[in-house]
Protein backbone atom coordinates (compact mmCIF):
# COMPACT_ATOMS: atom_id res chain seq x y z
CA UNK A 1 0.00 0.00 0.00
CA UNK A 2 1.24 3.17 -0.96
CA UNK A 3 1.67 6.15 1.96
CA UNK A 4 -0.91 8.18 -0.42
CA UNK A 5 -3.65 6.42 -0.13
CA UNK A 6 -2.85 6.20 3.71
CA UNK A 7 -4.95 8.59 5.96
CA UNK A 8 -3.91 10.37 9.29
CA UNK A 9 -5.37 7.02 11.62
CA UNK A 10 -3.89 4.73 9.21
CA UNK A 11 -0.52 5.82 9.47
CA UNK A 12 -0.62 5.89 13.10
CA UNK A 13 -1.56 2.57 12.54
CA UNK A 14 1.40 1.88 11.05
CA UNK A 15 3.81 3.16 13.29
CA UNK A 16 1.81 1.75 16.08
CA UNK A 17 1.76 -1.53 15.01
CA UNK A 18 5.55 -1.97 14.57
CA UNK A 19 6.99 -0.90 17.39
CA UNK A 20 6.00 -4.02 19.49
CA UNK A 21 3.14 -4.25 22.40
CA UNK A 22 5.21 -2.96 24.82
CA UNK A 23 6.69 0.21 23.51
CA UNK A 24 3.61 1.27 21.68
CA UNK A 25 1.51 0.55 25.37
CA UNK A 26 3.77 3.53 26.06
CA UNK A 27 2.51 5.64 23.40
CA UNK A 28 -1.11 5.29 23.35
CA UNK A 29 -1.30 6.30 27.20
CA UNK A 30 -0.99 9.99 25.72
CA UNK A 31 -3.77 9.09 23.62
CA UNK A 32 -7.71 9.77 24.01
CA UNK A 33 -10.14 6.82 24.35
CA UNK A 34 -11.65 7.78 21.13
CA UNK A 35 -8.13 7.55 19.10
CA UNK A 36 -7.29 4.35 20.24
CA UNK A 37 -10.55 2.76 19.73
CA UNK A 38 -10.04 4.11 16.24
CA UNK A 39 -6.48 3.02 15.28
CA UNK A 40 -6.95 -0.34 17.02
CA UNK A 41 -9.56 -0.79 13.83
CA UNK A 42 -6.79 0.32 11.53
CA UNK A 43 -3.98 -1.83 12.92
CA UNK A 44 -6.70 -5.04 12.54
CA UNK A 45 -7.44 -3.65 9.00
CA UNK A 46 -4.05 -2.37 7.12
CA UNK A 47 -2.43 -4.97 5.44
CA UNK A 48 0.33 -5.17 2.42
CA UNK A 49 2.25 -2.38 4.06
CA UNK A 50 5.95 -3.18 3.34
CA UNK A 51 9.11 -1.39 4.88
CA UNK A 52 9.75 1.48 2.26
CA UNK A 53 5.94 2.38 2.94
CA UNK A 54 6.78 2.37 7.01
CA UNK A 55 9.56 4.55 6.38
CA UNK A 56 7.59 7.07 4.78
CA UNK A 57 5.69 7.07 7.50
CA UNK A 58 8.34 7.85 9.76
CA UNK A 59 9.77 10.19 7.82
CA UNK A 60 6.25 12.24 7.16
CA UNK A 61 5.86 12.18 11.39
CA UNK A 62 9.31 14.00 11.71
CA UNK A 63 8.50 16.80 9.34
CA UNK A 64 5.00 17.73 11.13
CA UNK A 65 7.01 17.68 14.42
CA UNK A 66 9.31 20.08 12.95
CA UNK A 67 6.53 21.95 11.33
CA UNK A 68 4.92 22.26 14.64
CA UNK A 69 7.54 23.67 16.52
CA UNK A 70 10.04 24.91 14.31
CA UNK A 71 13.09 23.65 15.59
CA UNK A 72 16.04 23.93 13.18
CA UNK A 73 17.40 20.53 13.85
CA UNK A 74 14.46 17.87 13.68
CA UNK A 75 16.29 15.01 14.36
CA UNK A 76 17.24 16.47 17.72
CA UNK A 77 13.76 17.81 18.27
CA UNK A 78 11.78 14.06 18.15
CA UNK A 79 14.53 12.74 20.14
CA UNK A 80 14.12 15.44 22.92
CA UNK A 81 10.15 15.16 22.91
CA UNK A 82 10.14 11.43 23.66
CA UNK A 83 12.79 11.33 26.42
CA UNK A 84 10.57 13.65 28.39
CA UNK A 85 7.66 11.76 27.74
CA UNK A 86 8.68 8.48 28.10
CA UNK A 87 11.98 9.07 29.84
CA UNK A 88 15.51 7.53 28.46
CA UNK A 89 14.99 3.89 28.66
CA UNK A 90 11.79 3.32 26.99
CA UNK A 91 12.80 6.41 24.50
CA UNK A 92 15.87 4.57 23.47
CA UNK A 93 14.45 1.52 22.45
CA UNK A 94 11.81 3.88 20.23
CA UNK A 95 14.10 6.13 18.77
CA UNK A 96 16.51 3.06 17.44
CA UNK A 97 13.44 1.85 15.46
CA UNK A 98 12.49 5.01 14.05
CA UNK A 99 15.89 6.55 13.00
CA UNK A 100 16.65 4.14 10.65
CA UNK A 101 16.49 5.23 6.98
CA UNK A 102 15.09 3.75 3.97
CA UNK A 103 18.13 2.72 2.29
CA UNK A 104 19.19 0.59 4.94
CA UNK A 105 16.70 -2.34 4.46
CA UNK A 106 16.98 -5.74 4.90
CA UNK A 107 18.61 -7.28 8.14
CA UNK A 108 17.57 -3.60 9.41
CA UNK A 109 14.31 -3.76 8.01
CA UNK A 110 13.73 -6.93 10.51
CA UNK A 111 15.23 -5.16 13.37
CA UNK A 112 12.73 -2.84 13.97
CA UNK A 113 9.75 -5.17 13.39
CA UNK A 114 7.75 -6.98 16.29
CA UNK A 115 8.91 -10.60 17.18
CA UNK A 116 6.09 -11.79 15.85
CA UNK A 117 6.41 -10.11 12.89
CA UNK A 118 9.77 -11.60 12.30
CA UNK A 119 8.85 -15.19 13.09
CA UNK A 120 5.60 -15.09 10.90
CA UNK A 121 8.04 -13.69 8.27
CA UNK A 122 10.29 -16.90 8.55
CA UNK A 123 8.86 -19.58 9.61
CA UNK A 124 8.54 -21.27 6.63
CA UNK A 125 12.08 -20.44 5.45
CA UNK A 126 15.03 -23.25 5.70
CA UNK A 127 16.51 -23.76 8.90
CA UNK A 128 19.57 -22.36 7.88
CA UNK A 129 18.20 -19.27 6.51
CA UNK A 130 16.21 -18.68 10.07
CA UNK A 131 19.37 -19.47 11.89
CA UNK A 132 21.23 -15.99 9.59
CA UNK A 133 18.40 -13.68 10.47
CA UNK A 134 18.63 -14.79 14.03
CA UNK A 135 22.18 -14.32 14.58
CA UNK A 136 21.57 -10.69 13.14
CA UNK A 137 19.31 -9.58 15.65
CA UNK A 138 19.57 -8.44 19.29
CA UNK A 139 19.71 -11.67 21.52
CA UNK A 140 16.32 -10.33 23.08
CA UNK A 141 14.62 -9.63 20.00
CA UNK A 142 16.08 -13.37 18.68
CA UNK A 143 15.13 -14.94 21.23
CA UNK A 144 11.75 -13.94 21.21
CA UNK A 145 11.47 -14.87 17.63
CA UNK A 146 13.01 -18.25 18.65
CA UNK A 147 10.39 -18.89 21.36
CA UNK A 148 7.82 -18.23 18.75
CA UNK A 149 9.03 -21.22 16.04
CA UNK A 150 7.91 -24.53 15.81
CA UNK A 151 9.76 -26.65 18.97
CA UNK A 152 10.99 -29.10 16.32
CA UNK A 153 13.05 -26.21 14.55
CA UNK A 154 14.68 -24.62 17.40
CA UNK A 155 17.34 -26.85 18.24
CA UNK A 156 18.09 -27.01 14.45
CA UNK A 157 18.35 -23.42 14.83
CA UNK A 158 20.28 -23.25 17.02
CA UNK A 159 22.54 -25.53 15.93
CA UNK A 160 22.85 -23.68 12.65
CA UNK A 161 23.68 -20.30 14.43
CA UNK A 162 26.50 -22.38 16.75
CA UNK A 163 28.54 -23.13 14.08
CA UNK A 164 28.30 -20.47 11.61
CA UNK A 165 31.47 -19.19 9.59
CA UNK A 166 31.81 -15.69 8.37
CA UNK A 167 30.10 -14.72 5.52
CA UNK A 168 32.20 -14.73 2.21
CA UNK A 169 33.23 -11.34 0.64
CA UNK A 170 29.84 -10.37 -0.87
CA UNK A 171 27.15 -12.04 0.63
CA UNK A 172 26.18 -9.74 3.12
CA UNK A 173 24.89 -7.56 -0.04
CA UNK A 174 23.59 -10.90 -1.78
CA UNK A 175 21.44 -11.33 1.40
CA UNK A 176 20.87 -7.68 2.17
CA UNK A 177 19.29 -8.37 -1.33
CA UNK A 178 17.54 -10.99 -1.66
CA UNK A 179 15.71 -9.60 2.03
CA UNK A 180 14.38 -6.84 0.68
CA UNK A 181 13.02 -8.58 -2.50
CA UNK A 182 11.60 -11.60 -0.41
CA UNK A 183 9.88 -8.86 2.25
CA UNK A 184 8.29 -7.32 -1.18
CA UNK A 185 6.90 -11.32 -1.75
CA UNK A 186 9.14 -12.32 -4.99
CA UNK A 187 11.61 -14.62 -4.32
CA UNK A 188 12.78 -16.69 -0.93
CA UNK A 189 15.70 -15.57 1.05
CA UNK A 190 19.43 -16.66 -0.01
CA UNK A 191 20.97 -18.90 2.51
CA UNK A 192 24.22 -17.82 3.99
CA UNK A 193 26.57 -18.52 7.45
CA UNK A 194 27.40 -15.98 10.10
CA UNK A 195 27.16 -16.59 13.94
CA UNK A 196 28.62 -18.83 16.07
CA UNK A 197 28.81 -20.70 19.43
CA UNK A 198 28.73 -16.79 21.04
CA UNK A 199 25.63 -15.32 19.10
CA UNK A 200 23.65 -19.09 20.00
CA UNK A 201 24.37 -18.66 23.53
CA UNK A 202 23.63 -15.13 23.86
CA UNK A 203 20.11 -15.84 21.96
CA UNK A 204 19.47 -18.81 24.64
CA UNK A 205 20.84 -16.44 27.36
CA UNK A 206 17.24 -14.36 26.88
CA UNK A 207 14.85 -16.83 26.22
CA UNK A 208 13.08 -18.61 28.89
CA UNK A 209 13.75 -21.43 31.01
CA UNK A 210 11.86 -23.94 29.27
CA UNK A 211 12.46 -23.06 25.78
CA UNK A 212 16.26 -23.14 26.94
CA UNK A 213 16.23 -26.57 28.24
CA UNK A 214 14.05 -28.12 25.27
CA UNK A 215 16.82 -26.38 22.79
CA UNK A 216 19.71 -27.07 24.48
CA UNK A 217 18.66 -30.93 25.11
CA UNK A 218 17.72 -31.07 21.15
CA UNK A 219 21.56 -30.19 20.18
CA UNK A 220 22.98 -32.16 23.21
CA UNK A 221 21.48 -35.22 21.11
CA UNK A 222 23.12 -34.69 18.03
CA UNK A 223 26.49 -33.02 19.06
CA UNK A 224 27.22 -32.78 22.99
CA UNK A 225 30.33 -31.23 22.86
CA UNK A 226 28.90 -28.01 20.67
CA UNK A 227 25.96 -27.93 23.46
CA UNK A 228 28.59 -27.79 26.34
CA UNK A 229 30.24 -25.24 24.57
CA UNK A 230 27.28 -23.24 24.13
CA UNK A 231 26.29 -23.59 27.84
CA UNK A 232 29.83 -22.09 29.02
CA UNK A 233 29.26 -18.89 27.09
CA UNK A 234 25.70 -18.96 27.95
CA UNK A 235 26.92 -18.23 31.96
CA UNK A 236 29.76 -16.71 32.67
CA UNK A 237 31.56 -16.47 36.00
CA UNK A 238 30.39 -12.86 36.57
CA UNK A 239 27.16 -13.72 36.44
CA UNK A 240 27.29 -15.76 39.84
CA UNK A 241 26.85 -12.01 40.96
CA UNK A 242 23.14 -13.05 40.55
CA UNK A 243 22.99 -16.02 42.57
CA UNK A 244 21.70 -15.87 45.83
CA UNK A 245 23.20 -16.32 49.27
CA UNK A 246 21.81 -20.10 49.55
CA UNK A 247 23.34 -21.03 46.18
CA UNK A 248 26.57 -19.64 46.63
CA UNK A 249 26.95 -21.58 49.70
CA UNK A 250 26.17 -24.29 47.71
CA UNK A 251 28.47 -23.78 45.46
CA UNK A 252 31.42 -23.32 48.04
CA UNK A 253 31.10 -26.80 49.02
CA UNK A 254 31.76 -28.28 45.61
CA UNK A 255 35.13 -26.01 44.87
CA UNK A 256 38.35 -26.09 46.48
CA UNK A 257 40.02 -23.38 47.92
CA UNK A 258 42.92 -23.17 45.25
CA UNK A 259 39.69 -23.22 42.48
CA UNK A 260 38.31 -20.18 44.21
CA UNK A 261 41.59 -18.77 45.06
CA UNK A 262 42.50 -18.27 41.25
CA UNK A 263 38.81 -17.88 40.03
CA UNK A 264 38.67 -14.50 42.06
CA UNK A 265 42.32 -13.53 41.16
CA UNK A 266 40.20 -10.62 38.26
CA UNK A 267 37.27 -11.02 39.61
CA UNK A 268 35.18 -7.72 40.77
CA UNK A 269 34.99 -6.73 43.90
CA UNK A 270 31.15 -7.22 44.76
CA UNK A 271 31.78 -10.63 43.78
CA UNK A 272 34.61 -11.33 45.84
CA UNK A 273 32.64 -9.94 48.71
CA UNK A 274 29.90 -12.30 47.71
CA UNK A 275 31.54 -15.32 48.07
CA UNK A 276 33.62 -13.88 51.40
CA UNK A 277 30.21 -13.30 53.06
CA UNK A 278 28.92 -16.71 52.46
CA UNK A 279 31.73 -18.36 54.26
CA UNK A 280 32.45 -18.59 58.22
CA UNK A 281 35.39 -16.57 59.43
CA UNK A 282 37.65 -19.08 59.94
CA UNK A 283 37.41 -20.02 56.01
CA UNK A 284 36.73 -16.18 55.26
CA UNK A 285 40.43 -15.44 56.69
CA UNK A 286 42.19 -18.22 55.86
CA UNK A 287 41.30 -17.48 51.89
CA UNK A 288 42.19 -13.95 52.48
CA UNK A 289 45.87 -14.82 53.99
CA UNK A 290 46.43 -17.08 51.07
CA UNK A 291 45.17 -14.81 48.66
CA UNK A 292 47.58 -12.27 49.71
CA UNK A 293 50.51 -14.04 49.97
CA UNK A 294 49.93 -16.16 46.52
CA UNK A 295 51.87 -14.78 43.71
CA UNK A 296 51.27 -14.01 40.17
CA UNK A 297 49.75 -16.47 38.08
CA UNK A 298 49.13 -17.50 34.30
CA UNK A 299 45.96 -15.57 33.54
CA UNK A 300 44.85 -19.34 31.36
CA UNK A 301 45.15 -20.69 34.69
CA UNK A 302 42.58 -18.11 36.34
CA UNK A 303 40.39 -18.56 33.36
CA UNK A 304 40.19 -22.02 33.60
CA UNK A 305 39.69 -21.99 37.46
CA UNK A 306 36.81 -19.54 35.98
CA UNK A 307 35.40 -22.01 33.46
CA UNK A 308 35.38 -24.96 36.83
CA UNK A 309 33.51 -23.21 38.76
CA UNK A 310 31.39 -21.66 35.81
CA UNK A 311 30.74 -26.24 35.34
CA UNK A 312 30.11 -26.33 38.82
CA UNK A 313 27.21 -23.96 39.11
CA UNK A 314 25.56 -24.89 35.95
CA UNK A 315 25.71 -28.67 36.78
CA UNK A 316 23.95 -27.76 40.65
CA UNK A 317 21.92 -25.21 38.51
CA UNK A 318 20.71 -28.46 36.26
CA UNK A 319 19.89 -30.32 39.33
CA UNK A 320 17.93 -27.82 41.09
CA UNK A 321 20.35 -26.89 44.09
CA UNK A 322 21.15 -23.58 42.49
CA UNK A 323 19.15 -20.87 40.99
CA UNK A 324 20.68 -19.41 38.08
CA UNK A 325 18.34 -15.65 37.61
CA UNK A 326 18.05 -14.75 33.91
CA UNK A 327 16.31 -15.58 30.59
CA UNK A 328 12.88 -14.15 29.79
CA UNK A 329 10.50 -17.08 31.87
CA UNK A 330 8.47 -14.84 34.88
CA UNK A 331 8.07 -18.21 37.00
CA UNK A 332 12.16 -17.61 37.81
CA UNK A 333 11.57 -14.50 39.10
CA UNK A 334 11.75 -14.71 42.90
CA UNK A 335 9.14 -12.71 44.88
Amino acid sequence: MAIKKLKGMDKAAVLLSNLGEDLASEVIKFLSPADIQMIGRRITSISNINSETFFEVIDEFKQHLALDSGPSDTDEYVKNIILKALGPEKAGAILKRISRKPEEGGLDTLKWMDPKVVAEFVKKEHPQTIAVILANLSPEQGAQVLTLLDQRTRADVMMRVATMEPLAPGAMEELEEAINQNLSGTIGLQTRALGGVKVAAEILNQADRTTESEILSGIETQDANLSNEIQEQMFVFGDIINIDERGIQRILKDISNDQLILALKTAEDSLKDKFLANMSERAREMLLDEMETRGPVKLSEVDQAQLEVVRITRRLAQDGEVTIMGGGDASDVLV
